[in-house]
C-alpha cells in the first residue's frame, strides 16, 4: 500500500483485512482493507492494486492506488525494484444535515458531501537479498508538488522501512526483526519496532511497539501451502488505554503460489553449491587461477607424479648400476651371450687384432 516497488516481488497473494479501532469507545474507526499483487514476465515485473477504506464518524475516506514496478536481479539471491503507483483518494460525507447537527459550516459540507476526490501519484524504491530487505517511497507527490497549501484535502506522506529475513535451525524456521518509519504531514509521523518468528512454516507470532506507547501482538497460522488467517491486538499502555480499550484485526491471505521459506531456502542452498561446484570446475578445465583447492591441488599432482620426467629419471635403471668393468681383460672372460629362442648359438664377440 505504501511502496509501490513491492509489487509483484514475491509470488504474488490477495490480502483482505478488516480492523476495529478502540473497542471502548463508540462509534470508534473501522478499516477495511483488500490488496492484490503479482509478478509477470517471468518475475521481472510486477503489478498490484489496493483499496482501502476507513470510516470515523460520519467521515469516510477511501483510498484506491495501482503499482508497477521493474525487479533487477543482480543474482539469486539480491535484486533492486523501483515503482510508480497512481493514486486516488476520495473523502466524503455519510451525513444528513437534518438529523445530524454535527456541521455548521455550509462550506465543509459542500466540500465533501459530494465525494469529491483527486488523482494522484507515488513512487517506492527497494531492496532485498537473501537475508534482508529495506525500502523508502514518496506518497501523494502531486499533493507536495503542485497544489496550494490552503487547498489541500490530504498531506504527503513518506515512508521507510528495512526487516531481516533470517533463517533459523538450518532454514526451518524464520526470525523476522521490523523497522518502519512512516511520515503523515510537517507535524505527524510515527515509527514501528518489531521481532515474528514464524515456526516451521506453519505458525507466525511476534510483537511491535509504536511511538505513543502503543504495543501490538500478532499470531497467524497457515492453514495449507496457499491460506494463511491472522490475528492482531493492539493495545495502548498509556493511561488513555483504560478508556479507549484495544483494537483488533483480522487477516485473510491467499498466496498464488507455495510461500514455503524452508523448500526455497534450501534450493538456493543447493543451487549456490551445486554453482560453486560448476565455477571450480570451468576454472579447472579452463586452467585459470584458483580454480583448485589446496586439498585438491595436492590430489592433482599425485595424479601425475608417475608421468613427471624426474621420476622417470629416478626409476630407469642406468648400464652403469652393474659390476664395474676395471679392465680389459674382464672383458675378454666374457660369455657371449645366448638366445634361448634361437637354435644356434649366438656369435662370439669380435677381437680387434692388434
Amino acid at each position: 500500500m505504501y511502496n509501490p516497488s513491492l509489487a509483484g516481488n514475491t509470488f504474488g497473494s490477495i490480502t483482505a483485512s478488516f480492523r476495529n479501532n478502540y473497542s471502548g469507545v463508540s462509534g470508534a474507526p473501522k478499516n477495511y482493507f483488500i490488496s492484490a499483487h503479482t509478478p509477470f514476465a517471468n518475475h521481472r515485473f510486477g503489478f498490484g492494486a489496493n483499496v482501502y477504506q476507513e470510516e470515523v464518524a460520519i467521515l469516510k475516506n477511501t483510498y484506491y492506488s495501482a503499482a508497477f514496478a521493474y525487479h533487477l536481479p543482480f543474482n539469486k539471491f539480491s535484486r533492486l525494484s523501483m515503482g510508480v503507483g497512481a493514486e486516488f483518494n476520495q473523502l466524503r460525507f455519510d451525513y444528513n444535515p437534518a438529523t445530524d447537527p454535527y456541521i455548521t459550516d455550509d462550506f465543509t459540507y459542500q466540500r465533501y458531501a459530494n465525494g469529491a476526490g483527486k488523482p494522484d501519484f507515488s513512487f517506492g524504491l527497494s531492496y532485498q537479498n537473501r537475508f534482508f530487505k529495506m525500502g523508502v517511497a514518496a506518497n501523494r507527490l502531486a499533493t507536495a508538488w503542485l497544489e496550494p497549501i490552503d487547498k489541500k484535502q490530504l498531506s504527503n506522506y513518506y515512508t521507510g522501512f528495512i526487516q531481516g529475513t533470517i533463517p533459523i535451525r538450518g532454514g526451518e524456521d524464520l526470525l523476522e526483526p521490523y523497522f518502519a518509519f512512516r511520515k503523515f504531514s510537517e507535524t505527524n509521523d510515527t515509527y514501528d519496532v518489531g521481532l515474528y518468528y514464524t515456526y516451521n512454516n506453519k505458525i507466525t507470532a511476534g510483537a511491535a511497539i509504536r511511538a505513543g506507547s502503543v504495543v501490538n501482538f500478532t499470531l497467524a497460522y497457515r492453514f495449507s501451502k496457499y491460506l494463511l488467517v491472522g490475528y492482531s491486538n493492539e493495545i495502548i499502555t498509556s493511561p488513555v488505554g483504560g478508556f479507549t480499550g484495544t483494537s483488533n484485526e483480522f487477516t485473510l491471505r491467499y498466496d498464488f503460489n507455495d510461500q514455503n521459506y524452508q523448500k526455497k531456502f534450501r534450493q538456493d542452498y543447493k543451487q549456490a553449491l551445486s554453482y560453486r561446484r560448476k565455477a571450480l570446475t570451468t576454472a579447472s578445465i579452463r586452467k585459470t587461477p584458483g580454480g583448485h583447492t589446496p586439498k585438491q591441488l595436492a590430489k592433482a599432482q599425485k595424479r601425475v607424479a608417475a608421468f613427471s620426467p624426474n621420476s622417470r629419471y629416478q626409476n630407469t635403471k642406468k648400464l652403469s648400476m652393474g659390476k664395474k668393468v676395471s679392465s680389459r681383460k674382464n672383458i675378454k672372460k666374457r660369455k657371449p651371450s645366448y638366445n634361448k629362442s634361437r637354435k644356434s648359438k649366438a656369435k662370439a664377440p669380435y677381437k680387434r687384432r692388434r
